[in-house]
């Protein structure tokens, strides 16, 4: 087995019986913190085959106190140019617009997920994988099955929302 570190972001802070009955669910690789916005997720070491199964298993664990949910996984992988320049420390927004409109570096640079009003938000883990691999920069690696799973939990939020979770299912079970 290995032991894979990961944050899940819950939809409110717990009261103490909900701490207590997160822990009691399996949750006791998994510590409370608070994020600057005043979210409130876990931070998880969590013993698997895979990272999915790592993230699955706890949010399974969370599930089981009613009134609780996640709303992430990871840090989010949704990321604007100037986001990704942050995140990467070495480069500049600038350099990432070059390399993002083909007039620097090899092309080839990932497409945005989402472009509206003038904003393009790309896969940081895309992008950082393409500085890795494409440009040799020294970055550490994101895991794809973090933001495929952060995609999944957000996706199955808006279904709450719009009270169609069963809907949700049945759609994954006929596309699985």
């Amino acid at each position: 087995m290995i032991s894979w570190d990961f944050r899940v972001t819950l939809n409110r802070a717990p009261a103490d019986d909900e701490v207590d009955a997160l822990f009691e669910a399996g949750l006791d690789d998994c510590s409370i913190a608070g994020g600057p916005r005043g979210d409130v997720y876990l931070t998880c070491d969590r013993e698997a085959e895979s990272m999915l199964d790592a993230i699955a298993s706890v949010i399974a664990q969370i599930r089981t106190v009613p009134g609780l949910w996640p709303v992430g996984v990871g840090e989010d992988d949704g990321v604007t140019l100037g986001d990704a320049a942050r995140r990467h420390g070495g480069r500049t927004q600038a350099s990432l617009r070059q390399l993002a409109t083909g007039q620097r570096g090899p092309g080839g640079f990932p497409e945005p997920l989402i472009e509206a009003d003038n904003i393009s938000i790309y896969s940081w883990a895309e992008i950082s994988e393409w500085l890795r691999t494409r440009m040799g920069d020294d970055i550490p690696s994101e895991n794809p099955d973090v933001a495929l799973a952060d995609a999944l939990v957000k996706v199955n939020c808006r279904a709450r929302a719009a009270h169609r979770e069963d809907g949700l299912r049945h759609l994954f079970d006929s596309v699985a």
